[in-house]
């Protein structure tokens, strides 16, 4: 009976042990430049939230005001960001996937992967955390802050690198698209 017992306790914790399909995917920052519109270094210069009847009914969105430029093209940036979730004590609506509170917090610095979508909403969407990289100010350099494995930034990188890394995923990127539109000569 006793041994029944130890079995039956092994066969739960064995079943619990065994890994379990992830709900973010792992994604390279060339990976994650490939499904956003664009990647932006930006200050926030505001913050609010919004509630949206989309995935469900009373869903709560935090809308992000960020000025800066495109780490793709060069250009000022000067939009509104959202995404799902809000760090609002009064709102008690918090996902997991959302960013984490001193990434977006307003006054703030970071690297976003911004997607170009109107739903739910008419702003560009930035999908979760590995969406928003804080920028701090370390031994006078500004330093991006790494998520870890499976993020686009796994280890805290220069700014300065992380601008160079950025650019040339993008320019791989592009000439793929290029290489895929051009018939092969023969």
């Amino acid at each position: 009976m006793r041994l029944s017992k130890w079995a039956g306790a092994l066969a739960v914790a064995a079943i619990v042990a065994l890994p379990l399909g992830a709900a973010i995917k792992a994604m390279s920052l060339k990976e994650l430049m490939e499904i956003t519109s664009d990647v932006v270094q930006a200050r926030i210069v505001g913050k609010d939230t919004l509630t949206i009847d989309r995935p469900y009914e009373g869903a709560i969105y935090t809308q992000l005001h960020i000025q800066g430029v495109s780490l793709r093209t060069g250009e000022k940036v000067d939009e509104m960001v959202v995404f799902h979730g809000s760090h609002d004590l009064g709102e008690a609506y918090t996902i997991s996937e959302q960013p984490e509170l001193q990434d977006v917090r307003v006054g703030g610095e970071a690297v976003f992967f911004i997607a170009n979508e109107t739903e739910p909403v008419e702003h560009h969407l930035l999908h979760g955390l590995g969406n928003v990289y804080r920028i701090e100010r370390g031994f006078g350099e500004p330093v991006v802050i790494g998520k870890g494995e499976g993020f686009a930034f796994v280890k805290n990188v220069k700014l300065v690198d992380a601008r160079q890394q950025v650019r040339d995923a993008h320019l791989q990127i592009e000439a793929e698209k290029l290489q895929k539109q051009t018939p092969a000569l023969k």
